[in-house]
């Protein structure tokens, strides 16, 4: 199954290379743990909790909340904080993770 659309950045990239999103038309939350290519990543390091992206996303795997970021780009510099409620924008303390389970 693959998605594409506007995405609002939950979590930024963590030291393992995965992030949180958020689709607010649907209200779907996808962990993204992986990207098609150095280019990807080096984009997707660079944005911010609140940030919109657009992405299109594939699963990894047949089971669980993984995406792969196959395409990627910034939405012309739109925030999406008003999807992301307080507690979500909150930045992990260094050497924390904020979801023990998958790593984010």
């Amino acid at each position: 199954m693959a998605r594409s659309d506007r995405y609002v950045v939950v979590r930024a990239q963590n030291d393992h290379d995965a992030m949180t999103v958020r689709d607010a038309d649907r209200n779907g939350t996808y962990h993204v743990v992986e990207c098609d290519g150095e280019e990807l990543e080096t984009l997707l390091d660079a944005v911010e909790p609140g940030d919109v992206v657009r992405l299109a996303l594939r699963r990894v795997g047949r089971r669980g909340n993984a995406w792969c970021a196959e395409e990627a780009e910034p939405a012309g510099g739109e925030r999406g904080d008003s999807v992301l409620n307080g507690e979500e924008t909150d930045r992990v303390a260094e050497g924390e993770e904020a979801d023990p389970a998958v790593g984010c």
